[in-house]
C-alpha cells in the first residue's frame, strides 16, 4: 500500500472516473489486467493510480507506459513484460 494518498476507481468522480473509465476501455483485452484486476485483493496500485489526485497526469502517466510497453519498438511485447516482470520482482512490487 503506497504512502500517497490516492483515489481508487470505486470513489472517482468527474473528470478522475472518465481517466478511470478510459484506461479500462484501453486495457479491455489485456488478459493481464483481467487476471490482476480480479485477484482475492482487487487490482494493485498501479503507477498511473499513484497520481489520481491530478487526473490528467495520471492519463499522460498512462499513455506513456502504454506506448512504452504496446507502442514500436524493437523490444517485442513479450521481451518487454519480461524486463517489467524481473524489474518489479527485483523491487519486491506487486504490479
Amino acid at each position: 500500500m503506497p504512502w500517497i494518498d490516492v483515489i481508487r476507481e470505486q470513489d472517482a468522480q468527474g473528470e478522475l472516473k472518465e481517466v478511470y473509465k478510459k484506461l479500462r476501455e484501453q486495457r479491455a483485452g489485456e488478459k493481464i489486467n483481467q487476471d490482476r484486476n480480479s485477484s482475492a485483493s482487487g487490482p494493485p496500485i498501479t503507477p498511473p493510480t499513484l497520481h489520481s489526485l491530478n487526473p490528467k497526469a495520471m492519463w499522460n502517466t498512462a499513455e506513456l507506459m502504454w506506448e512504452i510497453m504496446r507502442g514500436e519498438s524493437g523490444l517485442t511485447t513479450a521481451q518487454r513484460e519480461m524486463i517489467a516482470t524481473v524489474t518489479s520482482a527485483t523491487l519486491n512490487c506487486r504490479f
